[in-house]
């Protein structure tokens, strides 16, 4: 017989890690050795908005009308909003409606180079560095947020790559699983032939299992009670709804967002990491269809419009306005070469963008730029320039940009590389 507490943390590793019960992780930098401090940069918290598949830069955040080569729609044009230059496109409205809303707060950098074109390998680029070891910046920010977060890096759907801060990492699951394992109803789900403990014997069970983790002297020990209490904490909010939701064929991005900023708002949560696959779930990946990254631009755009509209709405732990404290990453794993391939649509390159909105990030700026070849060129990473006397731009700098913004000091990650200086306030 197993409790409902031993078959949650056993079940996926949606509290309890999957690499920890693979192996005795080391505690993770950082973890409960600072609080978030208030009207600083230690109070920004992240949402994470993973594009799957690699989009089409051209189609939105780099204008390539003077790469050679390059195919740009004849419809496309060049459109411009508080500062940002952008290609605009009648398929496209919502993308033109949200840079003339929300412009002011957006930050698009171009031209930074994954180094590979094989779709594991750049998540683990982009998010990490690349190192095979390394964790990813919002595990790293996360692990280094307030030690009495329930939820620290929250996934609700999405990669995550940790190593030392896998303690700080919570799956929700594909499928509700977080849910019905807190309330209890995945015993009643399961196919193993258990049924659920009376109370007496649940309580029994309960503090047997927490008092051999106390007594623990392993990492994966303190690690596996640090979970119980999570839990334990999770029941302090029997209103919190964690389930999330799909648009018909699709995941609700604003839903999701929602749902991010709400565990921020109770303070259970610094980062959180979400998934778009496109429009109707088509992904992004498209080698043939180039009317397929215009529809899920389109999408997301939309998405990303309602999600700040709702955040704009928000309250924050201590009573500020949350949008104050919120900062959105919207990126890809690597981008689409600026021709046509013999299919009528594009390959992986190497070259992507990201987009940074929110606290702590200058807005209304696009930074970076393209050679005659589409590749990234080299930037001043004071002024943003695209200028041959500047640094290549790779996810390093971005990490060490986000780190700084969390206000954890980027030299310990990423070494001598610096922030991009240029995306911030």
């Amino acid at each position: 017989m197993w409790t409902r507490r031993q078959l949650g943390l056993m079940s996926g590793g949606l509290l309890l890690p999957k690499s920890l019960l693979a192996r005795r992780a080391a505690p993770a930098r950082g973890m409960g050795s600072s609080s978030i401090r208030r009207g600083s940069a230690s109070s920004r918290r992240f949402v994470f908005v993973f594009n799957d598949g690699g989009w089409d830069t051209s189609h939105v955040f780099s204008p390539m009308w003077d790469v050679g080569g390059a195919y740009m729609d004849p419809a496309a044009e060049l459109g411009h909003a508080h500062g940002i230059d952008f290609v605009d496109h009648p398929d496209r409205p919502q993308v033109r409606s949200f840079f003339e809303t929300w412009g002011d707060r957006v930050c698009v950098l171009n031209g930074m180079e994954v180094r590979s074109v094989t779709h594991e390998r750049s998540r683990r680029i982009v998010l990490t560095g690349g190192g095979s070891l390394n964790d990813d910046w919002a595990s790293l920010l996360a692990s280094h947020g307030s030690p009495d977060l329930l939820m620290p890096h929250v996934i609700l759907d999405g990669p995550a790559f940790t190593d030392r801060a896998t303690a700080a990492v919570v799956r929700v699951g594909d499928d509700d699983q977080l849910p019905s394992l807190l309330s209890g109803e995945a015993v009643l789900r399961s196919d193993l032939g258990v049924s659920p403990l009376d109370y007496r014997a649940a309580a029994l069970a309960d503090r047997f299992v927490a008092d051999r983790a106390a007594a623990g002297t392993t990492d994966f020990s303190a690690a596996y009670a640090q979970a119980l209490d999570r839990i334990d904490g999770l029941k302090d909010h029997p209103d919190l709804d964690l389930s999330v939701t799909d648009a018909g064929c699709e995941r609700d991005i604003t839903a999701d967002c929602a749902l991010a900023f709400d565990l921020f708002s109770r303070d259970l949560s610094r980062c959180a990491m979400l998934r778009s696959q496109g429009w109707c779930s088509e992904g992004w990946d498209t080698h043939q269809g180039l009317h397929l990254q215009s529809r899920n631009f389109d999408d997301l755009f939309g998405y990303l419009d309602g999600a700040l509209f709702d955040l704009s709405t928000r309250t924050g732990p201590t009573g500020t306005p949350l949008a104050d404290d919120v900062v959105f990453v919207v990126f890809s794993e690597m981008g689409r070469d600026p021709q046509l391939n013999s299919w009528g649509g594009r390959d992986h390159w190497t070259f992507t963008s990201v987009m940074l909105i929110g606290a702590g990030i200058q807005g209304g700026q696009v930074l970076g730029g393209h050679d005659a070849y589409g590749r990234g060129r080299p930037m001043d990473l004071q002024t943003g320039a695209a200028t041959d006397s500047g640094a290549a731009v790779i996810p390093e700098h971005l990490g060490a940009t986000l780190l700084k913004l969390g206000d954890v000091d980027p030299a310990e990650y990423v070494g001598d590389i610096p922030a991009i200086e240029a995306a911030l306030l």
